[in-house]
């Protein structure tokens, strides 16, 4: 008999989950722990100590919002109508949260005093797939809701778009060798690869995706370009491999471009219009690396107003700001296309320019300081206003933003030297 006992035991605490016995008031609900058996201890991943106390007063550990989920299920239980089971969350000892799920038991009742046998078992994992099967399923709801739907059969390589107006389907456009003719179906070529990659990568494993990309032609013949968000999905076909990837493609057009030109006034300075500091060290930066192996020439210049405070000073503030604007404009009108531009400081302006020889960036800073000069005649500071440049060239005097700005602020710290009003190149 004893023996058996021991085994009983012994099964009892190596069971994969908690094997527990708890006394419960009918009045007040409370939860007294009498039996926890080893298996809950080794569920819960931590000591006797810390899960006992967890489980002494187990509502200080739940969520808040199972509380009275919990409470109900403890009615259930001691309704004795059978086994009831409750589902809730609780923070375990390291912090994550845990899905537990109690099935349990009336055994004894004596006046207002319970006591209930109950097995607790880590569901933790099963309910996250659940939430993720829901969010697949409202995904699922949302593509039969949307302007245009696709679905891509992987092993035939044919794709279905179903193009719709006014919430009814319109037409169908039946795509044959679709990975073959992506190119042809009106993307734009900046986001023809990116979005063969996203097929093809849904293609390869379950996989979700999102891309906005800009195409002519999907909801209609318009040859305008508008840009678009496609969201998809793999499908898993009866052999465990991707059969199908579907999705939908929405029109973000107006929202596209609001969002483009709010970015575009964010990236640029509002008194001169030309890019901010952040916008055109980046921009620079996005020239320098295309520019690396192909040993194309380029010229770094920082422009430094002269003496501005003295402008301001003198003339005010509002001459001051008129004079920077001013100094903008012709920037503006000299330098575009390829050309970064930028505001980089109070008085202190930067220059990018893509392929051009040496000799030909000092002609443009000296027809710079020329056109200043002349933009300010007939205002009270005619005369007073004059540019300190200085020069850097790719290659030659590197081929980083670092190495070409430390050689340019050199350059310009030689033409201040040299009594201003002047341009240097580095040396």
């Amino acid at each position: 008999m004893a023996e058996q006992q021991e085994f009983i035991t012994s099964v009892v605490n190596n069971f994969i989950g908690g094997i527990c016995i708890f006394e419960i008031d009918s009045d007040s609900l409370s939860v007294t722990p009498v039996f926890l058996n080893d298996g809950l201890y080794r569920m819960m991943n931590g000591t006797k100590d810390i899960v006992g106390r967890m489980f002494k007063d187990i509502r200080r550990t739940m969520i808040p919002e199972d509380i009275p989920i919990f409470d109900q299920g403890i009615r259930n239980i001691l309704a004795d109508d059978g086994a009831a089971v409750v589902e809730f969350r609780i923070v375990g000892s390291d912090g994550s949260l845990v899905w537990l799920r109690l099935n349990g038991n009336l055994c004894t009742r004596e006046g207002s005093k319970n006591t209930i046998a109950a097995v607790i078992l880590d569901c933790t994992e099963e309910k996250l797939i659940e939430e993720e099967l829901k969010r697949q399923s409202d995904y699922m709801h949302m593509l039969m809701d949307t302007d245009i739907t696709f679905d891509f059969n992987c092993r035939t390589d044919v794709c279905v778009f179903k193009i719709a107006q006014a919430n009814e389907l319109e037409r169908d456009r039946v795509i044959e060798k679709y990975i073959e003719n992506i190119n042809s179906t009106g993307i734009h070529e900046d986001f023809a690869v990116l979005y063969e990659n996203m097929i093809k990568s849904a293609m390869a494993h379950a996989h979700r995706d999102s891309l906005e990309f800009m195409a002519q032609g999907i909801a209609g013949p318009s040859q305008e370009y508008r840009w678009y968000r496609a969201n998809i999905i793999s499908i898993l076909g009866k052999e465990g491999y991707v059969s199908h990837v579907i999705g939908h493609i929405t029109d973000i057009h107006e929202e596209k471009m609001k969002e483009i030109e709010l970015k575009l006034r964010a990236d640029h300075d509002g008194l001169t219009g030309l890019l901010n500091k952040k916008a055109t060290e980046e921009l620079i930066r996005k020239c320098l690396d295309k520019n690396k192996g192909n040993n194309a020439q380029g010229a770094l210049i920082i422009i430094d107003t002269d003496d501005f405070k003295h402008i301001n000073d003198n003339f005010g503030h509002s001459s001051g700001d008129k004079v920077l604007s001013l100094i903008g404009g012709v920037i503006n009108d000299n330098f575009k296309g390829m050309d970064v531009a930028g505001r980089i400081g109070g008085d202190e302006f930067m220059v990018f320019l893509n392929s051009i020889t040496p000799d030909d960036a000092c002609k443009l800073a000296g027809k710079l300081q020329n056109n200043v000069q002349a933009a300010c005649v007939g205002e009270a500071y005619e005369g007073r206003v004059s540019l300190s440049i200085g020069i850097a060239t790719s290659p030659t005097h590197g081929s980083t933003f670092e190495e070409l700005y430390e050689k340019a602020d050199k350059a310009l710290y030689n033409a201040k030297e040299a009594g201003k009003a002047c341009w240097k190149i580095y040396s």
